[in-house]
Formats: C-alpha cells, sequence, structure tokens
C-alpha cells in the first residue's frame, strides 16, 4: 500500500478521557493506523504518570523516563557533581536519548514518581519537553492522564486536535463534556472529537446525549473479542491484526483525522 503523507508539520494529537475508557488502547491503534499508512515522522508521548501502559501496548520501552530525568537533574545539583549551566545545556541532549524509536515510531514517556507526592513538577517540564521536541516530527501523539488534570495545567496547551475517548456510559459522556470545556479554556485546539469505544447494543440514548451537549461524533469503535483477548494473556495491542474489526474502524477515523480540511472544517 502506497503510504499517504500530512501536509501540517507538526502535528500535535492529545488523546484524553475517563479513567478505564480506553485511551492508550485507541492511541495504539492510531499510532498502528498511522505508521501503516502514512510516510510520517511520529512520537508517542506517553503522557500518563498514574498508568503508564503505553510503552507496553506498543511494545517500545525507553531506558529513562522524564521524571528519572528531573529526578537525576536535581541530585545533580543538590550533590554539586555537575554545576546548574552545565545541567541546563545537556537537558535537551538528554531528553533526546530518552527516546525509544522502532522502524514504525518513536517513544517519550514521562513515568511514575518514585514517591509520593503532586505531579505538577513533570507536568510544567512535560509541557517545555513536547514544545521543545515536537518540531522534530511530523505528528506527535499524546496519550493524556485521565480526566482533567494535564489540561487544567495547561501541559498541552499547543495541541492541534483533541480526542475525546468515552465508554457508552452517561458519566463518561459528561467527563466528556467537562473535558471539552476545560480545553477551551486552557489549550488552543483547532479540532475536537468524541470517539466512543467499546460500542455495543443499543446506544440512542448515548447519541442523543451527545446530541444534546453538542459534543462532535467523530466515530464508534466495536467491542471486540481480538483485543479482549490481548488484554487477557498480555499481548501488546500493537500486534493486534488488520482485519480486527476494532483496528478496520480506527482506520477510517485515521484518514478523515489526518486529512488537511479536517482542522479547516
Amino acid at each position: 500500500m502506497k503510504k499517504k503523507k500530512h501536509n501540517e508539520k507538526p502535528l500535535i494529537i492529545s488523546v484524553v478521557g475517563k479513567g478505564g475508557s480506553g485511551k492508550t488502547l485507541i492511541t495504539t491503534l492510531l499510532a498502528k493506523s498511522i505508521s501503516k499508512g502514512y510516510n510520517l515522522k511520529m512520537l508517542l508521548i506517553d503522557a500518563d504518570p498514574t498508568h503508564p501502559h503505553l510503552s507496553n501496548m506498543v511494545n517500545l520501552v525507553p531506558e529513562k523516563s522524564l521524571e528519572k530525568l528531573r529526578t537525576e537533574v536535581i541530585d545533580e545539583i543538590l550533590t554539586k557533581t555537575k554545576d546548574f549551566e552545565k545541567v541546563a545545556e545537556n537537558i535537551d541532549f538528554e531528553v533526546y536519548n530518552a527516546i525509544a524509536e522502532n522502524k514504525d515510531f518513536s517513544l517519550f514517556s514521562i513515568g511514575q514518581p518514585e514517591g509520593p507526592g503532586c505531579f505538577c513538577p513533570s507536568n510544567t517540564l512535560l509541557r517545555k519537553v513536547i514544545g521543545s521536541i515536537s518540531k522534530d516530527f511530523d505528528i506527535v501523539l499524546i496519550d493524556c492522564e485521565a480526566g482533567l488534570e494535564q489540561i487544567n495545567r495547561m501541559v498541552i496547551e499547543s495541541v492541534d486536535i483533541l480526542l475525546i475517548v468515552s465508554d457508552i456510559s452517561i458519566r463518561s459522556i459528561e467527563t466528556a463534556n467537562a473535558i471539552r470545556k476545560s480545553a477551551k479554556k486552557f489549550t488552543k485546539y483547532k479540532k475536537l472529537g468524541i470517539i466512543l469505544n467499546r460500542v455495543k447494543g443499543n446506544i440512542d440514548f448515548i447519541l442523543k446525549k451527545l446530541k444534546d451537549l453538542e459534543l462532535p461524533l467523530l466515530g464508534e469503535i466495536p467491542e471486540d473479542n481480538n483485543i479482549t483477548k490481548f488484554e487477557v494473556t498480555g499481548k501488546s495491542i500493537i500486534d493486534i491484526s488488520e482485519n480486527s474489526k476494532s483496528y478496520l474502524a480506527l482506520n477510517k477515523l485515521t484518514d478523515i483525522i489526518l486529512n488537511p480540511k479536517f482542522l479547516k472544517s
């Protein structure tokens, strides 16, 4: 298959939603679809400090996370093994070294804090890292922390497309609406859409709720037994068959999202 190109550079896509809605799954399927169908240099960012599962789902694990880099920098300054100016000069180099790569995409992870406390320092640093390294890629795909935290803290301020993943529950739709409201205040997104995940049965009530809230529906990803089997056995979702119904549904969405007209519509 001849790969397509996208003329926006860089295009930053953030995947957000309620915890358990399937954000990381959608991010993984989207990464697979883009890598298979488009000739793009892609960076995945696992921005979830509480449940950083993206690395395992795409079978690409960085040797070092952003949180690990941050603690190392603090230690170097406090122990005076390196002076502050030297550390500041090297931090971009260290960030690039922490990016894992394969033939399809690269991956950078925020990582989990080693001790208790707020994720604020890592989130603040992540915002700066996104601004610094995104220019070296055609597309940046960010798997965000659940809920509103990274939106309210402007971690993904510069996002182009905001994909809100929701399951087929009213609570998840209400969370999606809250995310949309916060995103209007704290990000500069150009386009926003809802992806309904694990769809089965009659969802007319959910569709009516979306319409009442004026939340734009991008598409529906059906419940997929193949996904369930992969999750139960611990296999990397990136290896799911291209004939899987969840992948086929997501693949159609990819062409919509990456069409240059999408941002202008």
